[in-house]
């Protein structure tokens, strides 16, 4: 694995860790009236985006099991505002997706 893409996966797995400890810190209707913790956890979105479209298309291809388009097309969703984000939507993408994308991103670097 370049060492570029070791360091943009540090930083999502960074992101998705706040991201976890935003929504553990706050049930789901406190977040779903708390603007605060949507936009943080919204920015978390944006940035695993940001850094996921930079990944070398190689290691895109090597971990094909990591739906990197979705997560640059999400990215894309909160940054242009395609139509209004759905908190509801961010919330379980928060809770259901976000922590096993973590876990993935850790045994990328244990391999790599």
């Amino acid at each position: 694995m370049k060492h570029r893409d070791v360091q943009l996966i540090k930083k999502i797995i960074s992101e998705c860790k706040d991201i976890i400890r935003y929504t553990n810190e706050i049930g789901k209707e406190a977040f779903l009236e708390n603007d605060i913790y949507q936009k943080a956890t919204a920015m978390s979105l944006l940035n695993i985006g940001e850094h996921g479209n930079v990944l070398t298309r190689e290691l895109w291809m090597e971990y094909q099991d990591i739906p990197w388009r979705k997560i640059v097309d999400l990215r894309n969703i909160v940054a242009h505002g395609y139509g209004e984000l759905k908190m509801e939507l961010v919330w379980n993408l928060a809770k259901r997706e976000v922590p096993q994308l973590l876990m993935q991103l850790k045994d990328m670097l244990k391999e790599g």
